[in-house]
Order: C-alpha cells, then structure tokens, then sequence
C-alpha cells in the first residue's frame, strides 16, 4: 500500500470516529433537552411555602410567663374550638417537664364543663429563640373529656409531651377520654387578638 493510500485509509477513518462522535454528542443534548423539559428546574419547590401563621401570646421571663394577649381574649375561642357546647371558664400557660433534662414545652390549656361533664384543652405552642411562645395552626392539639362522675381529669405526660388523661377519681366508671389531633383552628377567623400593651394605650386615650 502507498503512502498516499494509507494517509487517505487514515483519513477516512478518522472522518468516521468524528461523525461518530457528533452523533453521540447530538444523542446526548437531545436526551438532556427531553430531561429539562420533563423536569424543569425548581420542579421541587412547585409548592409554594406555605408561611408561618403562628400568633404571639405570651413570653416566658425568668421561669415565669408573661402573658402578651389576656387569656380572657382566648375563652370564647377555645369554645368554638371544642365545639360540643363546652363553656369554657378558664384559659392559662402550663409547662410540661418531667425531669430538668428535659426540654421544656408550653401549652396553651382551656378548661370547662359541658353538660355537667368536665372538659380540657391542650394546644401545644411554639418557643422561639427569645423565649417568646406563638400559637400555629400546627400545634397539636390535646382534648380530654371526662364522665360526669370524674370531677376532674389530669393530662399525663412523659418528657415534655402530653400523651393522655386520667381521672383524679380512680372509682370505677370514673374515666377520661383523651382526643388527639395534629393541628388545631383555635385562632381561624378570629377576630384580631389586642395585647395588653395595646388595651394599656386604649385606656390612656380614654
């Protein structure tokens, strides 16, 4: 074989390794557009975040909770809350702490009575960085309703969570029974909640 024959054999070759590879790397782009398209970029944040709708209430000082919205603002919501026709007469902060290795969690508790019965709310609240306690619609919410026997009912806890009732009464047919559900509507179409910073200004106005 002459040189010249060789060089054009080479050539050929080469010019074949060369389309070749074009067409592996127009396969690719192909395969790469049809990817994007089909996922597009930020698919995964298609769902909007949804914000966070939690209300200040109260804030905890030395121990102590200091209460930003009166609890008498909370009654009437706690009571559409239950929805059974439960009166609710009394709304407070309790801290759930088994042991002081324990992280501390707060709970916002209604307590009432429905047809002689008595009956007890725990939405548990969020504790921000600065000691400042909100209620979210994703608080968990703690319902315990007691036979008219049982003159009071006890949440249990371990840890820092609530995890049922109990009767103060151990007399037999005296029970609680404990609800749960994973978020609650306490503050949904209320009106806006005035702290008492806000009712201390109206007062001076006045």
């Amino acid at each position: 074989m002459t040189t010249a024959k060789r060089n054009l054999t080479l050539s050929k070759g080469g010019l074949l390794y060369l389309l070749l590879f074009l067409l592996l790397a127009s396969s690719a782009c192909s395969t790469r557009e049809f990817i994007q398209e089909e996922n597009p970029e930020g698919e995964a944040e298609v769902e909007a975040e949804i914000p966070y709708d939690g209300v200040l209430l109260a804030q905890v000082v030395f121990d102590t909770v200091d209460y930003i919205v009166p609890s008498e603002q909370l009654m009437q919501p706690f009571i559409k809350e239950f929805g059974d026709g439960t009166v609710v007469d009394r709304v407070m902060i309790r801290k759930v702490q088994e042991t002081k290795e324990d992280e501390p969690a707060y709970y916002l508790v209604g307590l009432g009575m429905q047809n002689g019965a008595y009956r007890s709310m725990a939405l548990q609240l969020d504790l921000a960085a600065d000691n400042s306690l909100y209620l979210s619609s994703k608080g968990s919410r703690h319902i315990c309703r007691s036979s008219i026997g049982c003159g009071f009912c006890y949440f249990t806890f371990s840890g820092n969570q609530i995890t049922g009732c109990e009767c103060s009464s151990r007399a037999p047919g005296n029970n609680c029974e404990h609800r749960y559900s994973e978020n609650n509507t306490l503050l949904k179409d209320n009106p806006r909640l005035r702290s008492n910073r806000e009712q201390e200004d109206k007062k001076r106005r006045n």
